[in-house]
């Protein structure tokens, strides 16, 4: 049972981590969540519930007037105001806040990929009610998703010395967990060895 709970806290942390919006509600849940019954257990607890604060400067926090009280998604008129804000036309595939503020700085084979990662994302959050709607998902699925992790590294790849547009990508590749063969580095001459 402990692992559980410690696996619990691990994907709570780890959604905080990757959705701002989410972190105030998620560590209201970490936090309630009831005491660990050994000192390893609350160890390994302290260290997944620190976790989401570590993970914060990497990721855009947003500002009050974009912050959503709910905790959940950006809601239309959130959605709208980026859009509106972000210089270009937006396509309406892009659901991320993050993502349609970075979309229009983005070279073509990089909006392209965040057209295809918010697509593919939308579909995995889908629920297949029945068989007609399991198939539709699945081939959704093959279309959007497969692939994804080695479009990113040639992406990153590609792009690797422009360090603006590299940035921009760590942020999506934290995002979407995409990390799979990349190294993030960053820009900075202090994380550089």
């Amino acid at each position: 049972m402990p692992t559980k709970r410690v696996a619990l806290l691990g994907c709570l942390a780890l959604l905080a981590a990757c959705a701002p919006r989410a972190a105030d509600s998620s560590i209201d849940a970490v936090d309630a969540a009831p005491p660990a019954s050994s000192q390893g257990d609350v160890a390994a607890a302290d260290r997944v519930t620190d976790a989401p604060a570590a993970a914060a400067p990497a990721v855009d926090a947003p500002s009050d007037a974009d912050s959503d009280p709910s905790g959940g998604m950006p809601d239309l008129d959130e959605l709208e105001q980026a859009r509106a804000a972000a210089g270009c036309a937006v396509s309406n595939d892009i659901g991320d806040l993050d993502d349609i503020r970075i979309y229009c700085q983005m070279p073509a084979d990089v909006r392209a990929f965040l057209e295809r990662e918010n697509t593919c994302q939308h579909f995995a959050g889908e629920e297949a009610y029945d068989e007609a709607r399991r198939l539709e998902l699945e081939t959704a699925s093959e279309r959007y998703c497969d692939g994804r992790e080695r479009i990113f590294a040639d992406l990153y790849d590609r792009h690797h010395d422009d360090c603006a547009l590299r940035e921009a990508l760590i942020g999506v590749g934290n995002r979407y967990d995409l990390f799979t063969d990349v190294a993030a580095d960053h820009c900075r001459p202090q994380d550089v060895r």
